[in-house]
This record gives C-alpha cells, structure tokens and sequence, in this order.
C-alpha cells in the first residue's frame, strides 16, 4: 500500500475489507508505529435506562489502549489511560483527550494531530512480547457510532497508513472495540483488522477475552504416541 497525505487515509467500514497481510506488503516501512484516535466533541445520550428517562447527556470520551501478550496469549502488560507505558517503555500513551478538543486548536478532528495517540516502538519491545491488541472503548458507555465525526487509525513515523476506520459506521450500540492484532513472525510482524465489537468495555475483562480468542487461534499441535 503505498503513503498517502497526511489527511487522507485507506479507509474500513463495517463489514471491513478483510486487511490481513505483514507491515511491510502494507507499506509501513518504519519500526516506529502511531496508533491514533481523532473524534469530534460530540455530547451524547449516556446508557442505561434511568439516564435514558432522565435525558442525561456527557460529552463522549474515547480512549485507546494495547494490550501486550506472550506466545501462549497470557496477558504481559497493559498501556491505557492508567498506565501510559509498558515496562520496558517501548509502547507508551501519550496522553488522554477527554473530550477529542482538549489539545488545543491544533488537535481538533480537522487538525493534523492526533487528540490521542500510542506509540509503539517494534525494535524495542522484549521477545515475550509476541501479539498487540489494539483497542478502542467509550469511557461514558455511549454507543461509538454517537460521536460526530471520528476515525481510529495505524501509521509509522513516515506518514505510511495501514488503515482508517470510520467510528459513524460501527454497529449500533458498540461502545468497545477490538480494532486489530499486530502478531510477531519471524523477521516480521503482521497486522489483521478485527473491527470486533465487544460486550464490555472493562478493560481487564477485555484483555481476558482477547487473551482467549488468541489462544482459540493457536494451531493445534498433535502428538502421535
């Protein structure tokens, strides 16, 4: 895939154009990686019935995270809103945006800034580290789809994208997402688009589930007496 402008990005909508290929065949040439959210201020309906009856409304806030995993698919760390870093500081969040226009006028949706962004450096990262979930989740509970205007997206430090994904064309009521799945390979790593609605948005919860499906997609070794 070849680099765009900065403001123009391939794009995946539900249901996605199945992306499943190494970085390199998707054109990002760098070991330096920028997953990032941009989103409108948008305020919306919070969830649950009795804010339902009492029309109670909250600007959204979206956040990303990692989760880092080993080649068994245990859980090694968690970078997120409450853990900007990993142990070995090679994937690190570089700051929560509450509201998408908290950074000031250059990281507004229209901007060329990323309001939230999580850096992740592959050359640094500890061999046990094998698998990367990407994941995006609504903090207030309200459904993705709510916000204005926003895209969740995979770059290097090149301005080489991967993908963009519309967040007003995600299913209803989908207030977390697994994004994709960065896997470690010999010489290389691979990335496949997910675009997975989840159930919760706990993010302990949503390691464990990731951590699962993982291990459901480990082939199967057989061991003949």
């Amino acid at each position: 895939m070849s680099a765009t402008s900065p403001n123009e990005y391939p794009t995946v909508a539900p249901p996605p154009s199945i992306i499943s290929d190494s970085l390199t065949n998707l054109g990002l040439t760098t070991d330096t990686l920028y997953y990032g959210l941009k989103f409108k201020a948008t305020s919306a309906p919070l969830s649950g019935l009795l804010n339902r009856l009492r029309k109670k409304q909250s600007d959204m806030d979206l956040d990303i995270a990692c989760a880092l995993y080993s080649e068994g698919c245990d859980l090694i760390d968690l970078v997120w809103f409450k853990a900007l870093r990993d142990k070995s500081a090679a994937v690190r969040h570089q700051g929560d945006s509450l509201n998408g226009k908290d950074r000031g006028q250059q990281a507004l949706f229209d901007g060329p800034l990323n309001p939230e962004q999580i850096e992740i450096r592959l050359n640094r990262l500890p061999r046990s580290v094998a698998h990367i979930a990407l994941i995006l989740t609504s903090y207030h509970g309200q459904s993705l789809r709510e916000v204005e205007a926003g895209t969740v997206r995979l770059s290097d430090d090149e301005g080489h994208h991967a993908f963009s994904i519309n967040l007003t064309s995600l299913p209803d009521k989908c207030n977390a997402m697994w994004v994709a799945h960065l896997r470690r390979e010999v010489d290389e790593w691979h990335l496949t688009v997910q675009n997975l609605a989840l159930e919760t948005k706990d993010m302990p919860e949503i390691s464990t589930f990731i951590a699962t499906e993982l291990a459901r997609s480990l082939p199967t070794v057989v061991h003949f007496k």
